[in-house]
């Protein structure tokens, strides 16, 4: 049950990011001449992003899904094993460098998983593909463009945690007016840092959104060359 649960998480997981994905994707193939009312050049529909999400792909996703749950299996797994080896060893520091070591493996191999998972997502709402094709025809197209990949990614990175520190900061700052102005406390330390973090975490799941869209720009500008080249 405790799988099942965790693969119907890893699952609306993929969907929201596959309904993202299928978004930019209708905007950067939509006709950017025609004004639109909002004045934003280009039209995205997250009608399509469900639609093929159900219709079409939703195997490839829960396959995808299911490789996370089980990367996510294996980390508790390791950490439950772990913690009962630093015990039987007598907290020895080298059983702990080894677990720390095996702790820092798994970490990235699930950082793989997720990426890997998203450019496949990527690949196959362009394609129209199963996962594993996707994921390997994605996986060649990131080798072959490594370096735009990593200044898009590093460009992300940079603009996700300044938006993120400024929506925390500022959210701090405006509680802080209104505790001082609503009641009178010791200490507002407390408070404004539970504030801190809880606008941290709300503002990352919505900036998340850009790392994705920015990927999926780049990946349908690459296709469009490629397919240019030929």
């Amino acid at each position: 049950m405790l799988f099942g649960f965790l693969w119907i998480i890893a699952f609306l997981i993929s969907c929201n990011e596959f309904v993202v994905i299928v978004s930019a994707i209708t905007w950067y193939y939509s006709d950017k001449t025609v004004p639109d009312d909002d004045g934003i050049p280009g039209d995205s529909d997250v009608r399509f992003g469900f639609w093929w999400s159900i219709r079409y792909h939703m195997g490839s996703l829960a396959f995808g899904s299911f490789l996370l749950t089980l990367v996510w299996i294996i980390k508790f797994i390791f950490e439950y094993v772990g913690e009962k080896m630093i015990e039987a060893t007598g907290n020895n520091g080298c059983t702990k460098c080894l677990i720390a070591c095996i702790r820092c493996c798994l970490d990235c191999f699930d950082r793989f998983i997720r990426y890997l998972n998203r450019n496949a997502y990527i690949y196959m709402a362009l394609s129209g593909e199963g996962f594993c094709s996707s994921a390997l025809n994605a996986f060649i197209l990131i080798l072959k463009n490594a370096a735009k990949f990593a200044f898009v990614e590093g460009i992300a990175d940079v603009f996700m945690f300044l938006a993120k520190f400024f929506i925390s900061c500022s959210t701090t700052a405006v509680s802080w007016f209104i505790l001082n102005a609503m009641t009178s406390v010791d200490s507002v330390f407390f408070p404004l840092f539970i504030v801190f973090l809880l606008s941290y975490m709300i503002a990352s799941t919505f900036i998340a959104i850009f790392d994705v869209s920015a990927n999926t720009i780049l990946q349908c500008y690459l296709m469009d060359k490629e397919i240019a080249a030929q």
